[in-house]
This record gives C-alpha cells, structure tokens and sequence, in this order.
C-alpha cells in the first residue's frame, strides 16, 4: 500500500460527525499524518505499518465499546450524549500509544502483540478520561476518592465485580470499570504469576491513583490551596501516566520474550524513567493552557503557585477576582515562567532514554525520542489554541527541534532537583 493510499484509508478510519470532530479535524489528522510520515526513518515505525496499527487499534476499541452490557452500563452513545466520553479521547490514545508501543515491541515482538498493547493503553487513557468526567459532573470529594480506589482495583485485581446498581451515575461509573478491566485482561493475559513487568505495573498503577486522590484533595472548594510549588512538583504530579503507559508495553514485551536479561531491564527501567519526565512535564503545559478554566473553579495549579514561590505575587493576590489574578499572572510572565517548568521537567526525559540505547538495541530508542518531541507538541498544542502568537507558536514548534533550543533561567532550572 502507498503512503497516499494509507493516508486516505486513515482519514476514512477517522471520519466523525460534525458533533464529534473536536479535536480531530482536517488539520489534526492531516497533521498527524504528516509526523507518522516524520516517524518512516527509523527502523521499527514504517509509515504503513503504523498507520495500520493505529487504525486497527481504534477499530477494536470501538467494538469493544459497542459490547458495553446495556442492562448495568451505560453505551458509549449514552456516554457520548452526557458528554463523559469523547471520541477525540481514545483516537488520540490510539494514536499516541503508537509512539512507544511500536517501537518498543514491534522490533522484537509480533505484530499482534504491538496491537494489543495500544488497545491496552487506548483503554487506560480513556477510562482515565471518563473517570475525570463523572467525577467533576456527579460525585462529591469523598465518593471521587472512593472511585479512584475502585478504579485502582479494576486495573490491578484479578477479581473485581461492577456495581448493579440500576441508577445513571452507577452505570456510568461501571462502563469506565468495565474499559479499565480491558487494560488488565490485555496487559495481564499470558504473563507468569511473578512477572517483574506486572510488579512494576501493579506498583506504578498505586502510585498513579495515589496522585490522583491527592489532585481531587487540591480541587475540593473546602480544602486549603497548597502553598508550595515544590510539594506540588513532587506530590501532586504524581498523577501523570508516564509510567503506566510504558508499563503497559513492558507486559507484552516480557510475553514475547520471556525474561528479560539484566542489561534488557535496565534499558526498561531507563526508558519509565524517561516517560515518567516526559508526562510530569506535560501535566505542567496543561496547568498552563487550562489556568484560566481553574481559577474560575478555585483551583490554585502549578503557574500561580511557582509565581507565589519566586515572589512575582504574594499570597493577598490569591484572594483578588480571577480575572484580576488572571490579568496579573499574565502581565508578570507568570504563564512562560510555567510552560519553561514543563521544559525543565519534560528535558530531563531524554538522558535516561540516551542511556537505555547504550544498554539494549531490543527496542527502538531514537523512534522513541522523536515520539516524546510529538507528544511534547501535543501538549502544548491547547496553550497556543487559547493564545495564539508568534510567541506560543514558537515555543510549541520548538518541539521538534534540539534541546539546545529551550531558553530556560537559572530561577527556573533551580527547581530541577524537585523534578
């Protein structure tokens, strides 16, 4: 199949009604498509290949989606109306999970085995998504504490049983359970009971819901804001999911290759590291392109609170009207300051990567370092929608080029070892 042909049968693949296209327009998939195109120079991520891998991802997805059991969850049509599920959510899962998936296992591992982890990781990142929603709409502080718990044991447990509860919000809450149980039965199914993958998954999956009770702590209206931007880069983003999403591929590279030996773990465990900055990094860009919409709710994220810490506001400007705080965080530079802290974090991804090529050739490295520049633009591609100027168009294009690229201060490089 040619590249115009694989272009033309993804943009079939992915056509959406107009209701559903946000975020996955002409220009994004285009643009999608292009950076796949970017991607054919190495040796496991082949234009075709890929795109075939990322179409067949959603397609399963889908029909996964489409054998919901109507009587105790709710369709994804239901979910779709009460705008809990997106389909942007799982075609940019798919999509993303690629960057890893393929070039972790694809040069050692069957195609089959590359396909089922993006199915895995699809479902991760979107039940994830889905949770989020329900929580902000339906639950309060302690039945969203409570759900993250349960969400922790539809990921990890070998036993778990959904709610039959017949009322709108149970069914809900059963349909993200039921997408997570994809996750475990795909990662879980063919490892042995002591699989040095599955420990690592099971333990990173702890962590992660762990960040994410403390993030629900931080958006409650009767909690106190956090008052140190360092407590926040260590506790708080914890709730990326760097490591889960390469832990996911880790599993399947261990069922084709058994176990790994010491030199193959290392690299690994070079490559979560890696992905674990990459993420923390990113959580920050969103802190930047979603602060408006977190004052307005009372949430105080990482941009205010590094602002407070290098004493561009004090703690009175906390209390003035969002708008006002909103214009003055803008007018001290406030917002670059947090997107270079996203920068500082997200760089330090790439020597523990540099490493794990040093160690191993099992998995492709130089695939995977351009794949963290794409998610990098992915990112901080919502900060230069909400403000678009040369500005925000430079710092997102810088993506893609060197490291030596990124501008960053001391001021803000001091707070590296936090990171």
């Amino acid at each position: 199949m040619s590249s115009t042909q694989s272009v033309a049968t993804y943009s079939r693949a992915v056509t959406l009604p107009p209701e559903a296209r946000e975020g996955t327009n002409f220009l994004y998939k285009n643009l999608a498509l292009l950076l796949l195109l970017f991607m054919n120079r190495f040796r496991s991520t082949r234009f075709s290949k890929t795109l075939r891998l990322v179409t067949f991802a959603i397609e399963d997805f889908e029909q996964r989606l489409a054998s919901l059991d109507k009587s105790y969850c709710l369709t994804s049509e239901e979910l779709g109306f009460n705008g809990i599920l997106k389909k942007k959510h799982y075609h940019y899962g798919a999509y993303l999970s690629a960057l890893t998936s393929v070039p972790m296992l694809s040069p050692s591992a069957d195609y089959a085995q590359a396909l089922y982890s993006m199915v895995a990781k699809t479902s991760a990142i979107t039940s994830i998504k889905v949770l989020d929603n329900i929580n902000d709409r339906f639950l309060s502080k302690q039945e969203a504490v409570e759900s993250q718990r349960k969400h922790l044991r539809a990921f990890t447990e070998e036993l778990f049983d959904l709610d039959y509860e017949a009322s709108p919000r149970a069914r809900a809450e059963n349909s993200c359970m039921r997408i997570a149980r994809w996750t475990f039965e795909l990662a879980r199914r063919g490892l042995r009971r002591n699989s040095e993958m599955y420990r690592i998954y099971r333990r990173d999956f702890e962590d992660f819901i762990d960040g994410q009770t403390r993030s629900i702590d931080e958006k409650a209206y009767d909690s106190k804001p956090i008052t140190s931007i360092q407590d926040y880069i260590q506790r708080i983003n914890e709730k990326s999911v760097g490591k889960i999403w390469v832990d996911i591929d880790f599993c399947f590279l261990e069922k084709s290759q058994g176990r790994l030996e010491p030199n193959e773990l290392n690299a690994v465990l070079c490559i979560r590291k890696a992905a674990d900055y990459f993420f923390k990094g990113c959580n920050i860009y969103d802190d930047v392109a979603d602060l408006e919409e977190d004052l307005k709710h009372g949430i105080f994220n990482s941009v205010p609170l590094l602002a407070l810490d290098s004493g561009k506001i004090d703690e009175t400007d906390l209390n003035r009207d969002k708008i006002e705080l909103l214009r003055i965080l803008r007018q001290c530079d406030a917002v670059n300051d947090g997107v270079h802290l996203g920068d500082l974090i997200f760089l330090q991804g790439f020597k523990p990567l540099i490493e794990a090529k040093r160690l191993s050739e099992l998995m492709d490295v130089d695939a995977i370092i351009f794949g963290a520049k794409i998610l990098r633009g992915f990112a901080i591609r919502k900060w230069f929608i909400h403000e678009r100027s040369i500005d925000t168009l430079s710092k997102t294009a810088v993506s893609f080029g060197n490291e030596r690229m990124y501008k960053i201060s001391e001021q803000i490089a001091s707070y590296a070892k936090y990171a």
